[in-house]
This record gives structure tokens, C-alpha cells and sequence, in this order.
């Protein structure tokens, strides 16, 4: 019987990057939420604007959160159904944190306002 070893430190390294965009993904939501209800909340802090966290919402969500769930289930998966493990390490360190620099760049130029504005 043949035994297999897989690279599973970049599938938890994915797993938990999913949860905790996840987690900053409802944050905002819940913000963008509380906004609706009572726009004068955080009004003070133009950055924290209902306009500028909606797509903030919407992108850390989409992206972040589902965007790492599908990698992490990728690598999972792709390891075990070809049972063998990735090619490189390195490449697939670099996919894991090029992945996390272009959210957090997202995270930070949307409520800056450094948009085009278009969707």
C-alpha cells in the first residue's frame, strides 16, 4: 500500500486567511448595516463613509473570503485526486501572499477613496 505525503501547510495558511477575511468581511457589513439604520454612525470619520465600506464589503467578501475558500479547497483537493504533492512551494507561498497583498491594497485604497469609482 502506498502512502501519500501532502503540502498541507498552505491549505491551513488559506483556511486561515479565509476565516479571518471572513471575519472582516461581516464587520464591515455589519458597519455598513448599523449605517443604514443610523447614517450618523462614525459619521466623523469621512474614510468610514456608508460609500466608500459598501464596496469595501462587497470586495473583502467576494475576494478575501470566498477567494481564499476556493484556493484552500483547490490545494486541498488537487493534492489528494492527483495524489501527489504540489510542484513548488515556493510558487505556491508566493500565490498565498500575492493574494493577501492585493486585498490588503484593496483594503486600504477603497476607503481612501483612491478609485475610479466605476464597478
Amino acid at each position: 500500500m502506498e502512502t501519500f505525503a501532502y503540502d498541507n501547510k498552505i491549505v491551513l495558511a488559506f483556511a486561515y486567511a479565509t476565516i479571518l477575511w471572513g471575519l472582516v468581511g461581516m464587520l464591515v457589513g455589519l458597519i455598513v448595516a448599523i449605517k443604514l439604520v443610523a447614517p450618523d454612525f462614525l459619521g466623523f470619520i469621512p474614510e468610514l463613509s456608508y460609500g466608500r465600506l459598501r464596496p469595501l464589503h462587497t470586495n473583502a467578501v467576494i475576494f478575501a473570503f470566498v477567494g481564499n475558500g476556493t484556493f484552500m479547497g483547490v490545494y486541498y483537493s488537487l493534492q489528494r485526486l492527483l495524489k501527489t504533492r504540489l510542484w513548488n512551494n515556493t510558487l505556491t507561498w508566493f500565490h498565498f501572499w500575492g493574494w493577501q497583498m492585493i486585498i490588503v491594497s484593496a483594503a486600504l485604497t477603497l476607503p481612501l477613496g483612491l478609485t475610479t469609482s466605476k464597478e
